[in-house]
């Protein structure tokens, strides 16, 4: 388990393991493997779990980290990383930020 503590004194725990898992918002559906993959489709674009992109992930636990790194098909390569702070992890709800200041919050898939 991860604690956190912001300016405000406010201390944000986050437990890793409870990362791996399907999650939805709106159409889009992310999974987290517990060996540090997963993938990404989403069925507003008629893509299915079977389509889905794949990607790695890795968490540091020294500052809440998750960074994601896509399979791109055109170049045959783990390429676009993509780096998040997780803000809230628990059995239902996933919230992380990108670097850019974009929130996204996704509920478990049940």
């Amino acid at each position: 388990m991860t604690l956190v503590v912001s300016c405000s004194g406010k201390v944000t725990e986050i437990d890793p393991s409870l990362l791996p898992g399907k999650w939805v918002s709106g159409t889009e559906y992310w999974r987290y493997d517990s060996d540090g993959t997963g993938s990404t489709w989403d069925v507003g674009d008629d893509v299915s779990e079977e389509e889905g992109q794949p990607f790695k992930w890795e968490f540091d636990e020294s500052d809440n980290s998750l960074t994601q790194i896509h399979w791109m098909e055109m170049t045959g390569d783990w390429t676009i990383p993509q780096m998040f702070t997780i803000t809230v992890l628990n059995d239902s709800v996933l919230s992380y930020k990108h670097r850019s200041g974009t929130v996204y919050t996704f509920a478990r898939c049940r």
